[in-house]
């Protein structure tokens, strides 16, 4: 979205645009051709403007222009959000899990695509909006990631397992997990599925979605975390489970031939793999949590 300036005509100059603009880039001036004696002004020399549409978002009489962006959103939420009882909200968050068990169904197209809208709206650092997102939906393709990953997993459940190279080329950290006996035989049982036909990484699940994009700051995987919580409540709301699966994330991180494979360009990063579909296994209750540790100063 690009911002192309201030229709005069429809401008009352109430202010609430330059309030709310963060770079100051919509300013009040002299203009004495305005019977007001003043103009509201779109003035970006240095391109400082996020996009971030909030001008758009507060203007009454819908004075900015623009271009390269759909309508803007009308609600009556965003003038009453109380309307929305924060129960609603909690219980839809507390109602999600992780699903790890899925029917032998396809998930329509349209429905995916209503999960990925979701994650449209996602925010992200200074509006960057620079997500992109991988959609599988062959089984063909799901399995073949699947064994990817699995390969790799095997490889390396092979390097540790060996107490030469664990005693002499790993050390610190490194050293102390692949001496932990809970983590070689996580491995191990990941491994022994895989040999088994199973899939023991995208749980047969009928979609995978991986998201991707560049390294900005430290915030890319902020921005990815959000934007696949938005999408795994918005598929909660539709009876569509789903679950993130950080092994196939940090396997593709590492192992450039698997991005390659995926079609992640140069200069692009993976920050999130989630699987989706219908679950098979129907929760009666969600589990607790912990107290939050605040400190309150």
């Amino acid at each position: 979205m690009q911002i192309t300036g201030i229709d005069s005509e429809k401008c009352t100059q109430c202010g609430a645009c330059i309030n709310e603009c963060a770079p100051s880039v919509i300013v009040k001036v002299s203009d004495n051709s305005n019977p007001k004696g003043t103009i509201v002004k779109y003035e970006d020399p240095y391109d400082s403007c996020s996009r971030c549409g909030h001008c758009l978002a507060v203007c009454p009489t819908q004075a900015i222009t623009y271009i390269g962006a759909d309508k803007c959103f009308e609600a009556d939420m965003l003038k009453k959000p109380q309307d929305i009882p924060y129960s609603t909200i909690i219980e839809l968050i507390r109602a999600r899990r992780s699903i790890r068990q899925y029917k032998d169904k396809p998930v329509p197209k349209e429905e995916i695509e209503a999960v990925l809208e979701a994650m449209r709206y996602a925010p992200s650092a200074s509006n960057e909006q620079n997500r992109k997102y991988i959609v599988l939906t062959d089984p063909e393709q799901i399995r073949t990631f699947s064994n990817k990953i699995t390969s790799v997993i095997e490889f390396t459940y092979k390097l540790v397992s060996n107490k030469i190279i664990s005693n002499v080329f790993l050390w610190g950290n490194i050293r102390k997990l692949v001496k932990d006996p809970g983590f070689l035989h996580s491995m191990e049982r990941l491994v022994t599925k895989a040999k088994d036909g199973k899939d023991p990484i995208f749980f047969d699940a009928p979609c995978v979605i991986v998201l991707h994009s560049p390294v900005y700051g430290n915030m890319a995987g902020c921005d990815s975390g959000i934007a696949l919580t938005h999408g795994m409540l918005a598929a909660q709301a539709r009876g569509l489970g789903t679950c993130w699966i950080g092994m196939a994330q940090e396997t593709v991180q590492r192992i450039k031939k698997i991005g390659k494979w995926l079609g992640i360009p140069k200069g692009r990063q993976v920050w999130g793999v989630m699987i989706l579909g219908y679950p098979k296994v129907k929760f009666l209750r969600a589990p607790p949590r912990n107290s939050l540790n605040v400190e309150w100063k």
